[in-house]
């Protein structure tokens, strides 16, 4: 589906930055505010079924979260942390998500004209496009395991840990350091290591939708940290 707005790589990349910073500087309650700037920001790129998912996601570890700081249970308090990690770092997810989808000709193009050196052009490019295939290929794993009953999506399976992580974490590590070879080949083959000048098919600038969402995001930033230091 075709965004209504879409953006510069670089400015998606300054909104990563930026959420990675601004969700240690307020306090838990607050983070709601930057979550809901960034399900406007994602919906205006038109990317709603995973907006929805990792709304449902953060209402599920707020409860959690208030439901652990209930018990007495000292086991159950360990997971607490698991949950406020979560809940700390889903406005980086939900920033993350549209940076990701930025094409990889595209977000190179971008970030050659911020002048950084090569090597750093390599590793953002090709870090954005990593974690994407490894979902892809999560959801494969997990297709096949449930096929043989031994997927962690299987309530019963959840009582037999050591079984479920051999048939879901060892196997997507394996393909891991397989799609780190396919994504180096398939860099090389696009002359990644060239060391002359490149050109891009994409046009690459700033433009007027670029300067209103940031200047909308500091300013919705500064009026949420100035909301908890007055407070």
């Amino acid at each position: 589906m075709k965004p209504v707005v879409s953006f510069d790589p670089r400015t998606q990349l300054l909104i990563v930055l930026m959420s990675s910073l601004a969700v240690f500087l307020v306090d838990m309650n607050k983070l709601l505010w930057i979550i809901a700037f960034m399900t406007v920001y994602l919906l205006l790129q038109s990317i709603y079924k995973s907006t929805l998912q990792l709304l449902l996601l953060t209402g599920l570890l707020f409860l959690l979260q208030n439901w652990i700081a209930r018990t007495d249970v000292e086991i159950i308090k360990m997971f607490g942390f698991v949950t406020y990690l979560g809940l700390r770092l889903m406005p980086v997810f939900m920033a993350s998500l549209s940076f990701v989808r930025v094409p990889s000709g595209k977000l190179m193009a971008a970030l050659q004209q911020m002048k950084l050196p090569m090597g750093m052009v390599i590793a953002i490019t090709v870090s954005s496009r990593y974690m994407p295939v490894m979902r892809l290929e999560h959801e494969a794993i997990q297709t096949s395991a449930s096929l043989r009953g031994v997927s962690y999506r299987s309530p019963k399976n959840w009582l037999r840990p050591l079984r479920t992580f051999e048939h879901t974490i060892v196997p997507l590590l394996m393909r891991s350091l397989k799609i780190s070879d396919q994504l180096a080949a398939s860099a090389t083959t696009k002359g990644i290591d060239y060391p002359g000048k490149k050109t891009s098919i994409y046009q690459i600038s700033f433009r007027w939708q670029d300067y209103m969402l940031l200047l909308v995001y500091v300013g919705w930033l500064f009026v949420v940290y100035q909301h908890e230091v007055i407070q």
